[in-house]
Parts: structure tokens; C-alpha cells; sequence
């Protein structure tokens, strides 16, 4: 966990139709089925920005800050399987770490970017991620 990276706070974000990879680097972009609406088709490289989107319940997603998925992404790129990460809740609920059987409001995590899974290291919990392209305005 030495180069886990501190987070914010995720925005929730309704499960939507975009470009998507599942598992495979932009590099091994003839493995990845990619669905680009019309009005990304036009967009140019800098007009998109990418992010790593979390499952939630009741089909949306959270979109991670782009302080935190971008350094995740980096690693991704350059060829890391597993990235780990600390997600800070700042005091608005409690995280599933403890430090000497004291509550923190932190959470650690590694994503397994092979089998696109979240998984929290102190519980085991998993949930689903997505890489996604988005359309910065």
C-alpha cells in the first residue's frame, strides 16, 4: 500500500451507453468493443477525458474524482494488473479499515484491471469498475 494514492469524494452517475474497455489497454484496442455516440464521434483526443467508474446500487455508477483515476490509470497504462488505492471518507461514515482496533473513515482497495473488480482489502467486498471515455465540455 506504499503507493496508495488519498481520494475524495466519487459523484454518482447513472448507468449509461459509453466507450467502454474491459480489460484490455487502448494499446490491444482490436480486443475492446467500443460504442461511441454520435456526438463523440467528432470529438477530438483532447475534447475526452477518461475515468474509472465504480458499480452502485440499483444500476448507476460512481465516477472517480480525476485527482484519483488518473494516477490509477497511469499505472494501468504502464502496464500494472492490479492497482491499490485509499479511499477517505472524511468523517461522513466510518471505512472498513482499523488501525489497532480503532475506526478510521478510510477504505483500501485494489482494482484487478485483468477482471475489471474493485475489491476492498479489509473485507473482501468486490464490485464492478469500467474504464469510460467522457466528453469534457
Amino acid at each position: 500500500m506504499a503507493d496508495a494514492e488519498m481520494a475524495g469524494h466519487a459523484t454518482e452517475q447513472p448507468a449509461v451507453a459509453e466507450p467502454v474497455y474491459q480489460g484490455a489497454r487502448p494499446e490491444q484496442e482490436s480486443q475492446v468493443s467500443l460504442f461511441v455516440s454520435p456526438i463523440a464521434a467528432n470529438a477530438t483526443e483532447r475534447d475526452l477525458q477518461m475515468e474509472i467508474h465504480v458499480a452502485f446500487n440499483n444500476g448507476m455508477w460512481w465516477a472517480m474524482p480525476h485527482e484519483l483515476s488518473n494516477g490509477i490509470l497511469e499505472q494501468w497504462h504502464n502496464g500494472a494488473q492490479e492497482v491499490s488505492f485509499i479511499w477517505d471518507w472524511h468523517g461522513t461514515r466510518p471505512g472498513s479499515y482499523q488501525t489497532d482496533g480503532a475506526n478510521t473513515s478510510l477504505n483500501r482497495y485494489i482494482i484487478d484491471f485483468g477482471t475489471m473488480q474493485q475489491r476492498n482489502i479489509d473485507n473482501n467486498r468486490t464490485r464492478r469498475v469500467k474504464v469510460v471515455y467522457v466528453l469534457r465540455c
